[in-house]
């Protein structure tokens, strides 16, 4: 049976999840080794997720694979056995569910334990199948090993914010090679999502099989450069048909990468020649050099295409004196004779050829400004009888965005017009810089941005700028910026504390987010520059309640790259700083919630205790206490506090299932660590407490127990015979 979204993937990181998890329920297992399997199930995890979003990344391991005789052949076996599959496609939360029951009717708890980190990551939304597989068998909590897992990811990867700023599972894409290694097994029309499964399955195992520096070079290993998409490109020119090489040359030209685009389109007009690849390889090509300014250049090339298209009908004869004029427009050139030609052939068009010319040249009206001239071609495709329903409604959007702009006499407002266009194609380039960067491809990114020419991405286009290695002082506008720019380039530590203690100074001031603005500096400092700079900083912090709130930042800055034993300390020395009711009440919490990050549960409770003792009407500290009391078995004191936090603040749908939740159990107690999970009010806690219930219960789980949405569709599983 084919799963869609995922099947060999999620197949194989069942797998491997399992062998890892009987690793960890082994009694000889040590810290050690522990540490050690939550590691390596950690780069796997980011591995599976740069393999999903950076195409650039993953052409270079598909032709790593392809290059060597056994995992290429493996994966061409494998893409053909999919092609020869013939079944419905499953969903795959559907499928992670038939796969828990089978493995509760073998009685294979490793399985179990795999399949549930799956299923809860999957409802969560979230990879955290590392930390869940950790945790299961350990005394520490789950997110314990969160922040054991940021710690690793900060200490080892460059620009970690790359892989956290998404954070969520591996998702599909269609990428580059992905086609050329389906053409190669012979497959060339499998869907390119099963196409995707079997490479990205291939894939892991390959990254299993590497050492643990080698893991760490790939993970940090920066976009193919231009010449290294030569060689990378360099099979696909050699297929029968164009398909792979102009799939990968348009992935490259959609995501900003036009230089190596450029070339790949060149060597497809050379190798594939007649064919219908060769004229979208010339238009294209026009397209990214005029984009350029290269006006002399774009001409020529879209002459080629011109030329190539004779014969291929009406409609590609149009476009191409289309995209001629435009560029001779540019030029300076007076093209209306060859308007008034493509006017006569979209005379001799049948209908849905000639709607779909009137789009295109309304398109090319509204680049260039002429709003009256892209009305009148908008209109004549309403006007026609039996239009193309999708076609009909694109010019019906286009002209109700038109006629909220229109001047007293009713004709197009260009000026407004001009002005929500400018700001849209603003708004793509910013969208399309953020895709860039969380793609790992920070140079692209920063030409997004720049292109952008939006006031509001400064931080950005400064964040890409550093990932990308420029010349970051440039785009650096603040004193965080310039901070970073000096703690990037080693500079001393008290010209980063210089400016770092201005963009404090003004943060605080304004009432802003200072954790935000030490935590722009913290990656890149060495811990012990990060240690002197903090204690610097911290220090020369002395008005009112400043100091306080600057070591809090600091704390949170801290606990953020895994550094538990030093968030503590910060925050200790924040309550020495003696500041007033309110911070001091909100600095015990604060550590409250850190003890209870860390598993120190009783040290926890006694830090919210001593929160409440300061200020009573603070429901989140309220709630932090009942967790904590609920995670050393103290139900009847949880239920209590979580009393208090419910009624402080009854909107907050986690209080409520809080104190549900608790009631239950403090009154019928069944298992400590499934309580907990059916307790605290985290993404998949649920449904996970309902499947081991069931489980506990009967010796079954159907499927349907994964679909728990609130306390009450619980409570049957919980009770006993």
């Amino acid at each position: 049976m084919r799963v869609s979204e995922g099947n060999l993937t999620q197949q194989y990181y069942c797998d491997y999840l399992t062998i890892l998890a009987e690793e960890i329920f082994s009694a000889a297992a040590t810290d050690a080794v522990r540490r050690s399997v939550h590691e390596s199930i950690v780069f796997r995890n980011l591995f599976l997720h740069r393999m999903s979003v950076d195409g650039g990344f993953h052409a270079r391991v598909l032709s790593a694979i392809l290059q060597q005789p056994d995992d290429s052949r493996v994966l061409r076996d494998l893409l053909t056995v999919s092609a020869q599959t013939d079944a419905d496609a499953l969903p795959v939360e559907e499928w992670l569910k038939r796969e828990y029951a089978s493995a509760v009717e073998e009685k294979n708890g490793a399985r179990m334990i795999a399949v549930e980190a799956l299923l809860r990551s999957y409802i969560s939304g979230t990879n955290q199948a590392a930390e869940i597989i950790a945790s299961a068998g350990d005394s520490r909590p789950l997110s314990w090993w969160q922040l054991e897992t940021r710690r690793i990811t900060v200490a080892e990867i460059v620009n970690p914010d790359m892989y956290f700023g998404v954070g969520r599972r591996p998702f599909w894409h269609e990428f580059p090679f992905d086609r050329y290694a389906a053409v190669s097994a012979g497959v060339p029309d499998l869907p390119p999502q099963e196409i995707y499964d079997c490479v990205v399955c291939i894939a892991g195992a390959w990254f299993s099989s590497l050492t643990r520096e080698e893991m760490i070079t790939w993970l940090n290993m920066p976009q193919p450069t231009l010449s290294e998409w030569g060689v990378l490109c360099a099979p696909l020119l050699k297929c029968e048909t164009p398909d792979a090489a102009l799939s990968t040359a348009n992935w490259l030209y959609a995501s900003g990468n036009y230089d190596p685009a450029m070339d790949l389109y060149a060597n497809i007009t050379l190798a594939f020649p007649g064919t219908s690849a060769e004229i979208s390889s010339f238009e294209l090509m026009g397209a990214i050099l005029r984009k350029s300014g290269d006006f002399d250049n774009a001409f020529e090339a879209y002459k080629r295409a011109f030329l190539a298209s004779r014969g291929a009908g009406g409609y590609q004869t149009a476009i191409g004196l289309k995209n001629l004029c435009e560029v001779g427009e540019d030029l300076g050139e007076d093209m209306s004779e060859y308007y008034t030609r493509i006017a006569g052939i979209a005379g001799m068009l049948p209908m849905p050829e000639r709607l779909r010319l009137y789009l295109q040249l309304a398109a090319s009206c509204r680049r260039r400004g002429s709003y009256e001239e892209e009305y009148r071609y908008l209109e004549q495709v309403l006007d026609a009888e039996d239009g193309d329903e999708d076609l009909v409604s694109a010019a019906m959007s286009r002209l109700s965005e038109m006629n909220s702009s229109l001047t007293a006499d009713g004709r197009p407002d260009a000026v407004s017009l001009a002005a929500m266009d400018a700001a849209a194609e603003s708004s793509v380039a910013v969208t399309r810089g953020t895709a860039a960067y969380f793609g790992f491809d920070p140079v692209c990114a920063l030409e997004w941005y720049d292109r952008s020419g939006s006031p509001d991405v400064s931080s950005l286009r400064f964040a890409a700028a550093m990932a990308a290695g420029a010349d970051a002082g440039v785009y650096a506008e603040t004193p965080a910026q310039r901070a970073v720019v000096l703690a990037a380039g080693g500079a001393p530590v008290m010209e980063v504390v210089r400016e770092l203690n201005a963009a404090v100074t003004g943060v605080w001031q304004d009432g802003g987010d200072v954790s935000g603005v030490i935590g722009q500096v913290v990656p890149y400092l060495a811990p012990e520059r990060m240690d002197a700079v903090l204690a610097e900083v911290t220090a020369r912090s002395t008005r009112d309640d400043e100091r306080a709130v600057v070591c809090s930042a600091a704390s949170q800055v801290l606990l953020s790259t895994g550094r538990v034993n030093e968030a503590r300390s910060m925050l200790r020395t924040a309550l020495r700083a003696n500041p007033g009711r309110e911070m001091r009440s909100r600095l015990f919490a604060e550590l409250g919630w850190l003890e209870y990050e860390a598993g120190a549960y009783a040290v926890a409770a006694d830090a919210y205790d001593a929160a409440l003792k300061i200020h009573d009407q603070f429901p989140a500290a309220w709630a932090g206490r009942a967790r904590a009391l609920a995670c050393m078995g103290r139900y009847d004191e949880a239920f209590a506090a979580s009393g208090y936090a419910a009624v402080q603040n009854p909107s907050n749908a986690s209080y409520q299932h809080l104190r549900a939740a608790l009631e239950i159990v403090s009154a019928c107690p069944v298992d400590p660590l499934i309580d907990l999970m059916f307790v605290l009010p985290e993404p998949g806690y649920l449904q996970a407490a309902a499947a081991r219930y069931s489980v506990r219960k009967t010796g079954l789980c159907p499927p349907a127990v994964w679909d728990a949405a609130g306390v009450e569709d619980v409570v049957p599983m919980r009770v006993l015979f």
